[in-house]
């Protein structure tokens, strides 16, 4: 019998190169061990110190299959391991804002390339968790609207920090000719991960209109899961408000670097 990898040595093979970082994510999905899964996102890390070695080249994808994805608590915990993953890096980013270089872009890049790949999964996991069944408990819809809203507003986080305030600063210090170079087509990867996740928001809305939620007292008929309350982002309003901003940091940053 084969050796079983800890998690300690998956989250030093992710963090060396962005190919160990897909392959190592990819393996760990196919275990659909979902307590591992969850432990594995929670330590994941990329060293401020690795640079990336790619820019314009697609993004890899880490495909994950119905049969892989766990119920509503084991993808709540998946979610919340990849939700401090994303919380890491985004202090990262900021980091860089604070100390632009040439040397941190590089690193720059390799954080926004593999939170996009991130992004993308964990869009995937939810929209085959919708899917594996029909009626949800309340608790059930309440974490399906906690892993949308998270997924968004993390990239949204990232695309504020990167296209504003690390931008200006490395435009500042080294120059925007120099970054433009550096940087030349990587605008094309932010705007298709932006395409791939308004893809998914209407994919979520199709399979919300087609589920019931059951309620919390048998003396109520299931309802149709409602589009708005709380101020997520199934809201018409906030998904508006939201969006505006993503094209409006996008541009930003393509006008800069493009």
């Amino acid at each position: 019998m084969s050796k079983v990898a800890t998690i300690a040595s998956l989250v030093r093979a992710a963090a060396r190169t962005e190919d160990e970082f897909s392959t190592t994510v990819q393996s760990v999905v196919e275990e659909s061990d979902h307590a591992r899964t969850a432990e594995f996102f929670d330590k994941m890390n990329i060293p401020r110190s690795v640079a990336g070695d790619k820019t314009t080249e697609t993004l890899a994808a880490i495909i994950v299959t119905p049969d892989q994805i766990g119920d509503y608590e084991e993808e709540k915990a998946i979610a919340d391991g990849i939700q401090k993953y994303m919380d890491r890096h985004e202090r990262k980013i900021k980091w860089h804002a604070g100390h632009p270089s040439m040397e941190g872009t590089d690193n720059v890049v390799l954080v926004m390339r593999t939170g996009s790949m991130i992004t993308r999964h964990r869009l995937d996991r939810l929209q085959l968790l919708l899917r594996s069944k029909d009626e949800l408990t309340a608790q059930e819809w309440a974490i399906a609207r906690e892993l949308m809203n998270r997924s968004y507003l993390s990239f949204r986080n990232y695309l504020q920090l990167m296209g504003t305030p690390w931008v200006d600063a490395m435009i500042q210090t080294v120059g925007r000719d120099e970054l433009a170079q550096r940087l030349e087509g990587f605008y094309e990867i932010v705007d298709d991960t932006i395409r791939a996740m308004e893809d998914h928001r209407k994919r979520l809305e199709e399979r919300r209109l087609e589920l019931t939620v059951l309620p919390l007292s048998d003396a109520y008929p299931p309802v149709k899961p409602p589009n708005y309350f709380g101020g997520d982002l199934m809201g018409v309003g906030p998904w508006s408000q939201f969006w505006s901003n993503i094209v409006a940091r996008a541009h930003h940053f393509r006008e800069t670097v493009g």
